[in-house]
């Protein structure tokens, strides 16, 4: 038995507290999962038994929620355990807190001192051990989600963390409250949403919170994306059903990296799992970016030589989707990634299509977009994918092919740039002023730069051709600045 189980059954003694082990660290128990937190249901004021164990055990304790009175003592120096959560119970008793939580599976409490024994002392209500067997996930009443809205999300987000099922009654109870998602704060969402977008195939997740009118409650742009007008669009159910499938194709690549990217695989995995903040990382933030990159479609639609044309919805869309980001309450780094993403999502498209790619388009897209580079490319192959189901071939196989070699050698291209050492500089700034008689200031920053990138784009290789392509710079740069 854990130690500080035995020190919460003393405190529990000493203060004559009735105390339960309850939720999650039951279920993982049952399920043969390994926990490393463990929630407490007790029947004194929590704070007071939180602070009493804290001390207990050389812990620290906060408050996590003000609303249940909850409060976490973090565990030091034990490996099996980082920290215990203490609630005051709801209700006159256990059945009657365990009435008030979300999913069967989770309503399920033991007496702490019955703890070395879970097996033969669970509390089991409303039938969580047989639909653990049963591997479904089901509300314990019809109230679950007027209490907290937010238990629609982890619906999903269990559903899709233990492969059970979601119970129809549940999936019916989850469209009538739909609505109340938008009373959630949105840093909540946020948390939940990411969770689920973690799971590798999250896209049957993501279309079954579509079906129960989830998505559109908590991002109404989706409704006016879905009620676009169809004959704009290449795809039969239009604009939101084009994201979708983007969606889907760069999870489908995501799972397939060695596939696509045989060379560059490891790394860029490492890439894409870095993270920005918790539950979010590059791969489920390109996700999210996928569902939202051409919401601004219907706003730029026009037509134009008898095609539709949405000129500008790249700029407008990385707008859009940087104010649905910003409710979410996320970060200025990861609303600063979307937009980038966003807004250059067409750049590799032609780049792409080209058999030889000269190695200056390169080098301008890699100065351009920076460490972006890969998330961009895998983007803009998960743009093209999405055409691939369709009747009409709007990109013909051999060119989807040539795009998919072009990105990976444009990928593989980008990780050999950052992780070579930096060239020597043929000149510095006191070489140009002697050579040209200037004095110092911007146009010796400005005549560096170019020097430079044509050094990395190999057009220049010396001393003496990069003075030369130097000086062929000067008579636009002086009459920029203005030197005589």
């Amino acid at each position: 038995m854990l130690k500080e189980i035995n020190e919460v059954i003393k405190l529990a003694q000493e203060t004559k507290t009735d105390v339960y082990v309850v939720g999650g660290y039951l279920r993982d128990f049952l399920l043969k999962k390994k926990s490393l937190d463990i929630d407490l249901a007790v029947s004194e004021k929590s704070e007071n038994f939180a602070k009493k164990l804290a001390k207990k055990i050389n812990g620290k304790c906060f408050k996590l929620h003000d609303d249940l009175q909850t409060y976490r003592v973090a565990v030091f120096n034990n490996p099996d355990l980082e920290y215990i959560d203490v609630s005051v119970m709801q209700g006159k008793n256990i059945k009657e807190d365990l009435s008030r939580r979300d999913f069967t599976i989770n309503a399920l409490a033991v007496k702490i001192e019955d703890f070395d024994d879970i097996k033969k002392n669970i509390t089991d209500c409303f039938g969580g051990l047989q639909d653990l067997k049963k591997k479904e996930i089901k509300a314990v009443s019809k109230t679950v989600f007027n209490d907290d809205p937010l238990r629609m999300l982890r619906a999903f987000r269990f559903s899709g963390e233990y492969k059970f099922k979601i119970s129809k009654e549940t999936l019916t109870l989850i469209k009538k409250s739909s609505s109340k998602i938008t009373t959630v704060a949105g840093e909540r969402i946020k948390n939940e949403l990411f969770r689920i977008l973690n799971n590798e195939k999250s896209a049957q997740y993501i279309a079954m919170m579509d079906e129960c009118g989830l998505l559109e409650k908590m991002f109404p742009v989706i409704t006016k994306m879905k009620k676009s007008a169809k004959n704009f669009y290449y795809h039969p159910k239009g604009l939101f059903q084009h994201c979708f499938q983007t969606y889907e194709a760069l999870e489908n690549i995501f799972i397939k990296l060695d596939k696509y990217f045989p060379k560059s695989k490891d790394v860029l995995e490492k890439h894409l799992n870095e993270p920005f903040s918790e539950n979010v990382n590059k791969k489920n933030l390109l996700k999210f970016i996928a569902i939202f990159h051409d919401c601004a479609k219907p706003e730029c639609a026009k037509r134009m030589d008898n095609k539709m044309r949405f000129l500008g919805h790249e700029e407008l869309g990385a707008k859009k989707t940087a104010q649905i980001m910003k409710e979410l309450k996320m970060s200025n780094k990861e609303i600063d990634f979307a937009k980038a993403i966003i807004s250059e999502h067409m750049r590799p498209s032609n780049l792409a299509k080209s058999e030889v790619i000269t190695n200056r388009a390169q080098m301008r897209l890699f100065r351009d977009i920076k460490e972006n580079t890969p998330d961009l490319l895998i983007m803009a192959m998960s743009d093209w994918h999405s055409y691939k189901t369709l009747k009409k071939k709007v990109y013909p196989k051999k060119v989807l092919q040539q795009q998919e070699k072009s990105v990976a050698k444009l990928i593989f291209a980008y990780f050999d740039f950052i992780n070579k050492k930096p060239k020597d500089k043929i000149v510095d700034g006191n070489v140009l002023m002697k050579e040209f008689h200037l004095k110092p200031g911007k146009i010796i920053g400005e005549l560096l730069k170019y020097i430079n990138n044509a050094y990395e784009e190999g057009r220049i290789k010396d001393k003496k051709q990069a003075l030369k392509y130097a000086k062929s710079q000067l008579t636009v740069l002086k009459k920029k600045h203005k030197i005589t």
